[in-house]
């Protein structure tokens, strides 16, 4: 039996969750506020950073450990890619400055930012950027992003151009497919994979979501399963649905208290809890008084299925300690 319960919340536009399995706990942001949460749905405790802006901006878009550095973190705070330290037994609300920047992108293009991010089989980095944002949610200025590679060595390489609004990724187990979204154009996408270079090509629709007769739903963020299904947040739809790539069809869809519904990941010892993360941004007065979970942080069990374990990045000490010193 599917249950669905609220355990974190509410922020202003949640986002970018990631289970950190070595502590059993589940990052997270709040882009706009420029936060990064950390929750331990066991204990119920929760912690709060607060990372100051740069010249790039003040958003924090996404939050990726540090592979073998549990107190470093991978932040996308405006244009750029920052680290920051948040030591494991930091008081529960911090200020930070960031160690250093890794890369700033876009610079012909000052009002885009960093949306949402994750890292690939072998420990790259991928981010992407996003048009600037008016007052309502989805609508951007359009093809003024791009989706970047940031390798183990810190080098840069622009992967996707004419991005609107860079979102959800996944890569298939056997490590040939990168699953894609640029949530504006309404569509699931693949790619075929290298994970020796990283390297994409043959661009392709898994999904339409027009022709699925699922708009005004957004496509958001997204995960994958141990069967090699994905599950992709709708925003505007209040719900996560389940897509099974090899045939191009939603096979399942859950329903969530909020409508609008960022992003997901896969959590808990087993793999087995869904969290999903979703947003107050462009919901009336009125609208939140109906919808009073908007915001809030979600945990969904009772799917029968699994995940798999995140990567982080893997980046060297050394190399890392160099640019921060």
């Amino acid at each position: 039996m599917v249950d669905i319960k609220k355990v974190a919340g509410p922020v202003q536009l949640g986002e970018g969750p990631h289970w950190d399995p070595a502590h059993q706990c589940l990052l997270y942001v709040d882009i706009t506020a420029g936060h990064v949460h950390r929750c331990y749905p066991d204990t119920n405790k929760h912690q709060h950073l607060i990372v100051e802006g740069g010249s790039t901006g003040g958003s924090v878009s996404f939050v990726l450990p540090v592979e073998s550095r549990p107190d470093l973190l991978v932040v996308g705070l405006g244009r750029s890619v920052a680290v920051v330290e948040w030591p494991l037994d930091a008081p529960d609300q911090l200020t930070v400055k960031p160690k250093c920047v890794l890369h700033g992108v876009d610079d012909h293009h000052p009002t885009n930012r960093f949306n949402d991010a994750k890292c690939d089989p072998s420990g790259r980095l991928w981010a992407g950027t996003m048009g600037d944002e008016g007052e309502t949610p989805g609508v951007v200025d359009p093809e003024k992003g791009g989706l970047y590679r940031i390798g183990t060595d810190l080098t840069i390489t622009k992967e996707v151009d004419k991005i609107s609004l860079s979102n959800g990724l996944a890569w298939s187990s056997d490590k040939k497919t990168f699953y894609y979204i640029d949530s504006l154009t309404y569509s699931v996408d693949a790619f075929n994979y290298d994970d020796a270079t990283g390297k994409l090509s043959n661009r392709r629709t898994v999904l339409d979501y027009k022709a699925a007769g699922l708009v005004p739903d957004v496509p958001d963020g997204m995960c994958i399963d141990k069967n090699g299904n994905l599950w992709v947040a709708n925003f505007f739809g209040k719900k996560v649905i389940c897509i099974d790539p090899s045939v191009g069809k939603v096979v399942r869809q859950v329903e969530t208290p909020a409508p609008h519904v960022t992003s997901v990941c896969w959590g808990g010892k087993d793999y087995d809890t869904l969290y999903v993360t979703s947003a107050r941004t462009g919901l009336s007065e009125e609208k939140l008084k109906k919808d009073t979970l908007s915001g809030g942080v979600f945990a969904i069990t009772g799917l029968g299925v699994k995940g798999l374990p995140p990567v982080c990045f893997k980046v060297s000490p050394e190399l890392l300690a160099k640019r921060m010193s």
